[in-house]
């Protein structure tokens, strides 16, 4: 089944969670008589420094979701054709074929087979190594943009967090300063501030976390397929290695062919001399 299959269920439920929780949010803020006519701008200002660092990372999250859809696909990572046409090729033993095909089309697969085969004159266990390399290294680049969402979830909360320390802190110093002249409304700044943080932080990780938990569980499935593929890519490099050993390249022997004959002309020059003069 493909990976792509599954993107209209946790997209419908991840955005429904957004909506929800930003409409129930904006219908706590205006209960209040007295702030009906805030809007959310005024309400996200209050939040302070904090929310400005929030709203990068939210403009961060939304990027690497939309790169992670664009790029977490089984036609762009493991191309099936593509992968058929190349196993052909390596079961009929051709592997100059399987590396120009390789050449034309890069993706993981063609990345891993051309590791194989750059080392599949020197053994079976360099093959091996070549190919778990290669498959390591194609493996983390693609998790590395699935790991960010990951972070942003973790570190979310964190800002948020933090935003309420601040806000809190803002809250007792003007306690401190009041004193006995202390009303409730000079406690509203830090308590909102406290308040907004808080939530921002958490509409930010709890899309960042869905988003990850799905992408991870697409591109563990990618990742299966890729294993399995180049399980048989080493199989079948290893055996048209044997049967067809990589040869020295045709330059380096039409180089030392000439020389070679040379020497043999010359060789059969001093001896026909030598019977001449014998």
């Amino acid at each position: 089944m493909k990976p792509q299959t599954f993107l209209k269920a946790p997209m419908s439920l991840i955005f429904c969670s957004i909506l929800l929780s930003g409409s129930a949010f904006a219908a706590d803020t205006a209960t209040a008589p007295a702030a009906s006519h805030v809007s959310l701008w005024v309400l996200l200002k209050a939040g302070g420094v904090t929310m400005i660092v929030l709203g990068l990372l939210s403009v961060v999250a939304l990027t690497m979701i939309f790169y992670n859809f664009l790029t977490i696909k089984l036609e762009l990572i493991a191309p099936p054709e593509f992968t058929d046409n190349l196993i052909m090729r390596l079961e009929s033993g051709d592997l100059q074929g399987a590396r120009i095909i390789c050449d034309k089309k890069k993706n993981m697969i063609s990345s891993i087979t051309m590791a194989g085969i750059n080392r599949a004159s020197r053994g079976k266990t360099v093959i091996r190594e070549a190919v778990g390399k290669a498959m390591n290294k194609e493996i983390s680049k693609h998790w590395r943009a699935v790991a960010f969402l990951g972070d942003i979830a973790s570190v979310a909360p964190l800002l948020g967090l933090l935003g309420t320390v601040i806000g809190m802190i803002q809250a007792f110093n003007v306690i401190s300063t009041a004193g006995a002249d202390l009303k409730p409304i000079m406690l509203v700044g830090g308590i909102s501030k406290a308040l907004i943080t808080t939530a921002a932080g958490l509409v930010i990780a709890i899309p960042a976390l869905g988003f990850y938990s799905y992408f991870r569980g697409i591109i563990q499935e990618i990742f299966d397929v890729v294993d399995d593929y180049c399980t048989d890519i080493t199989k079948l490099i290893e055996e048209a290695a044997v049967l067809a050993p990589v040869a020295a390249p045709k330059a380096q022997a039409g180089l030392q062919s000439p020389f070679l004959n040379s020497l043999g002309t010359d060789n059969v020059n001093v001896n026909q001399e030598a019977l001449f003069h014998a």
